[in-house]
């Protein structure tokens, strides 16, 4: 699965049936033709006033954020599920004053960043991003680089490998960080990622999904990278401009941009081929049947597509990603309430 995308598209509030959708895969356990999606809020440590799932992992593993009220700003804590059990991971030791989860795998180790507070400027906060992991029911720091900066971490493996990036020696672009399972306590910056590499997801078979960013020249390009070495994914038609959202089971979703700076969502097949989604504005998470959460492009709701047909278009409440089994998880208002979005999931069924 994808790296959390805090893109706001609104999702479900009550009961939307899926339809014209081929049938996912047998894997996935659900057939997207005859989904009825129906919200179910996730339990919160007490005290907590907001919260949303932005990840998601087999065996019903799921991760997100929560906020609890705060002096100044409200205090934002990890958040690991294991069913309908939450176990609040804290905050980043000596990055406390935000976060975001990125990512969780089917072990419950989710990834993300801290933010530490370093300043301020003309009354706006500075501060400094830091990778973390959780393990046993809490949050810690990884190591970065000597010189290292604003290092995130974004995707993790099954067996618990880390991709993130930051900054290093090149302080114009990002690099690519990698923190391996079995040594912990280290981490190396891997070869053959393209220069500005920002890291968009990692497949089951050991594929890196990245969008090569160029603050300087103004463009972005999407990459795939195995074994040390990136591959350029073709440029949708009538795009400058390429962006990846996620990756799963060697389907890519993401983003074209045209020079007139229009953005539309793009599938890029295992053959490589990129095709437009249909009345689609960009793309949040696919599963690996190939079940794509985004948004559409005239009502900016959140629509599902199977491959690039339409499978349903939702309204009210947020979605961040979609788990294997077609379940969707965000945020969503409790029943019969205006009150702050909570934690939620939209099973299939």
């Amino acid at each position: 699965m994808s790296p959390m995308r805090r893109v706001i598209m609104p999702v479900v509030a009550g009961v939307v049936a899926a339809t014209a959708v081929a049938a996912l895969a047998p894997s996935a356990q659900a057939d997207a033709r005859s989904c009825t999606y129906r919200p179910s809020q996730l339990p919160v440590p007490g005290g907590a006033t907001a919260g949303a799932v932005t990840a998601m992992a087999g065996g019903g593993i799921s991760a997100g954020e929560i906020e609890f009220p705060g002096s100044v700003i409200a205090q934002t804590h990890a958040a690991l599920w294991s069913g309908d059990k939450v176990t609040d991971l804290g905050t980043v030791p000596g990055a406390d004053y935000t976060l975001g989860v990125n990512d969780v795998n089917s072990s419950g180790v989710a990834v993300g960043y801290g933010w530490e507070l370093t300043g301020s400027s003309e009354g706006w906060p500075l501060g400094e991003d830091h990778p973390f992991r959780s393990r046993d029911g809490k949050l810690e720091q990884l190591p970065v680089p000597a010189g290292a900066h604003d290092v995130v971490a974004r995707a993790v493996t099954a067996n618990g490998d880390i991709y993130g990036d930051g900054y290093g020696a090149d302080p114009n672009h990002r690099t690519v960080y990698f923190w391996p399972a079995d040594k912990p306590g280290t981490v190396t910056t891997p070869a053959g990622f393209p220069v500005g590499s920002r890291v968009e997801g990692v497949d089951t078979d050991g594929t890196v999904a990245v969008t090569a960013v160029s603050d300087i020249e103004g463009t972005t390009r999407a990459y795939l990278w195995k074994g040390g070495t990136a591959k350029a994914l073709a440029m949708p038609a009538g795009a400058t401009n390429s962006t990846i959202s996620a990756i799963s089971n060697g389907t890519v979703v993401g983003d074209g941009q045209t020079a007139n700076f229009n953005r539309f969502a793009v599938l890029w097949g295992k053959d490589g081929v990129a095709k437009k989604l249909p009345d689609a504005y960009g793309t949040s998470d696919v599963n690996s049947s190939g079940l794509i959460v985004g948004t559409s492009a005239r009502a900016r709701a959140v629509t599902l597509w199977q491959g690039t047909t339409t499978v349903a278009t939702l309204s009210a409440g947020r979605v961040y990603t979609v788990g294997d089994d077609a379940t969707l998880g965000g945020a969503n208002a409790p029943a019969g309430t205006q009150a702050s979005l909570f934690p939620a999931l939209w099973r299939c069924s």
